[in-house]
């Protein structure tokens, strides 16, 4: 008889226990999420840096190639070109050349060429999580530099 009283009375959860499990799993939830979009921001910061990277190696390779044989004129369509062309993969995220590039108008992220200035441009996911604004995007451009009379040189502009 004793045992039957006791199983009665635990029954399952009361309506406090109930509420204060759904606060906790809330509150490790929102947590976790922003951990993740922090993570997923590095990630898209990380990449575009490994592109940049890759853009300067093959830049610089090329250059040196064109200098050496002191081919001037190629060096300047080399500064006037698109630089993803100089690699020997293109990244997933290339979405091609645009003239004045706005993220609203392409409608997705990733690499873009804008012709009329020379400028590689990075268009952000989210650009009010990133640190800069729309008006700041990531940029890439080459420029040709005459140091003296003699040398030739590419210069890579980065902001």
């Amino acid at each position: 008889m004793k045992s039957i009283m006791r199983n009665k009375g635990q029954g399952g959860f009361t309506l406090l226990e109930f509420s204060v499990v759904v606060l906790v799993s809330s509150i490790v939830s929102a947590v976790m999420l922003n951990r993740v979009e922090y993570y997923r921001e590095q990630a898209e910061i990380t990449a575009a840096n490994h592109v940049v990277a890759a853009l300067r190696t093959s830049l610089a390779v090329r250059a040196g190639q064109l200098a050496s044989k002191g081919r001037e004129q190629d060096l300047r369509r080399l500064a006037a070109d698109n630089p993803i062309k100089l690699l020997s993969w293109k990244p997933a995220n290339y979405l091609g050349e645009y003239y004045a590039p706005e993220p609203e108008q392409i409608g997705q992220s990733g690499w873009v060429f804008d012709p009329r200035d020379k400028t590689l441009i990075y268009l952000p996911k989210n650009t009010k999580s990133f640190t800069f604004s729309a008006s700041k995007l990531l940029r890439f451009k080459v420029e040709f530099v005459r140091t003296d009379s003699k040398s030739l040189a590419l210069n890579q502009v980065s902001g």
